[in-house]
């Protein structure tokens, strides 16, 4: 690790400022899949550490201003397709969870794609409405199906439903045909198969096995999850 990358991760903005008036030629420093500063800076966890916070903040101000790219990809290799774009904005949020640094980046015309999956993840319905507050789609890609799909199969119950009220199908299935449903009959999740029925899901949809979730239930059991279908 050379020593710039050093001292990013250290949140030395003495140090970083140093060595950019020094030699400019640091801008344009990125490892051969594109990582960057900003990725390291914004990657960093600093936990409820008000101050390192703070210094983070202004580096980012320093290299953006220094004319980095808010918007750099760092290419993460990702099984099924070439590469995954991990922006500064996907770090600062993903990594870093340092909310200082992706609320300003937000504000600055950061690239808002590329973090419904983490928010999904981290069931974060506060971060979903701040990136529509920001003019982030949620109807494209991912879908809305395909997220509520996702969260209710990771157990991001919150978020899951959250989607539905923002328009996401209940019945919506996967490449096999199974649906939230089916999967809470399989699971026995009492809680979350009277949630969704109480939602509209339909215990008939067969899947491609040509299973319901009513005959998963017929078979699998307990017969007291017949009643609640």
């Amino acid at each position: 690790m050379n020593k710039y990358v050093e001292a990013i991760k250290d949140l030395d903005l003495e140090t970083v400022e140093g060595m950019l008036k020094n030699e400019p030629k640091w801008l344009d420093w990125a490892e051969p899949t594109g990582k960057n500063a900003l990725h390291y800076l914004c990657g960093l966890c600093v936990g409820d550490h008000a101050a390192k916070a703070q210094t983070s903040l202004d580096i980012l101000k320093l290299l953006l201003k220094r004319g980095m790219d808010i918007n750099s990809v760092h290419r993460i290799e990702e099984k099924g397709c070439d590469f995954f774009p991990a922006t500064p904005l996907w770090y600062a949020y993903t990594r870093g969870r340092n909310e200082k640094l992706y609320k300003y980046l937000l504000k600055n015309g950061a690239d808002l794609r590329h973090c419904w999956w983490a928010i999904a993840w981290y069931d974060d319905i506060a971060a979903a409405k701040l990136w529509l507050k920001h003019g982030a789609k949620i109807d494209e890609k991912p879908t809305l199906n395909e997220l509520f799909l996702g969260s209710f199969g990771w157990k991001k119950f919150n978020f899951a439903y959250w989607l539905l009220e923002m328009g996401a199908d209940v019945d919506v299935a996967d490449e096999k045909g199974n649906t939230a449903l089916m999967v809470a009959v399989k699971r026995k999740d009492e809680e979350n198969i009277i949630r969704l029925v109480k939602r509209g899901a339909d215990a008939d949809r067969k899947n491609t096995d040509g299973d319901s979730a009513r005959r998963i239930a017929e078979t699998k059991g307990p017969k007291r999850l017949l009643a609640m279908l």
